[in-house]
């Protein structure tokens, strides 16, 4: 390397020391977050998001199997109206719709040609919702992912798009199929008779002794 070009890089260099030095080193955190700038968070991805105040019914169907779990808003409540017409336990029902009314994914495969790999030509489970304007909205739950925690879906009559969605929620909805969210039974309480007390016996009375008078 000439002379000439040498200084020229070793110049450029204490510069860039310098700047460092003098623009960098001496800020305080807050003055270097200032000027970076303050990063965007990044929205949630759903691959269901409705309105869960204005969901009338749940209809989960087991489609390899002959079984069905439907439940429907009632009042302040909710009625389990399949297998068996019976109150359903609130808190268990609401929890559910909440969670599967804003169901996140963690990834979204777009422009998918061939559904099989995903599980979803003979899906396993369709989860569907009628909201209270009659429309409805449904998804098929097809096989587990490679990750091992999540499941593939896809929209009902749209095979397009697949979302990879974690398990838990399904999960929990499936099992409904074999417990369904009825409102458990009230245990009978057994409440033993009272004691009765010394006082509270009737006094025996005796019965005098009849003597017999043998005549002679």
């Amino acid at each position: 390397m000439k002379p000439r070009t040498t200084l020229i890089v070793v110049a450029i260099f204490a510069l860039f020391l310098a700047y460092i030095k003098f623009f960098e080193v001496d800020k305080t955190p807050a003055q270097l977050s200032a000027q970076l700038g303050t990063p965007t968070a990044r929205p949630a991805a759903y691959a269901v998001q409705l309105n869960v105040d204005d969901v009338k019914s749940l209809l989960v169907s087991d489609l390899r199997a002959p079984r069905q779990v439907m439940v429907t808003r009632a009042g302040d409540g909710w009625q389990v109206n399949q297998p068996a017409d019976k109150t359903a336990e609130p808190f268990q029902v609401e929890s559910m719709i909440d969670a599967l009314t804003t169901l996140q994914t963690t990834r979204v495969l777009t422009n998918v040609t061939d559904l099989a790999p995903f599980g979803l030509v003979t899906p396993t489970l369709e989860v569907r919702f009628v909201m209270s304007d009659t429309k409805q909205y449904a998804f098929l739950v097809g096989n587990k992912a490679p990750t091992g925690s999540n499941y593939y879906i896809a929209y009902t009559g749209d095979t397009t798009k697949v979302f990879m969605v974690e398990m838990n929620s399904i999960d929990t909805v499936k099992g409904w199929l074999d417990a369904p969210p009825y409102q458990p039974t009230p245990t009978p309480t057994f409440t033993p008779s009272p004691t009765p007390s010394v006082a509270d016996t009737p006094a025996v009375t005796a019965t005098p002794a009849v003597t017999a008078t043998v005549k002679p």
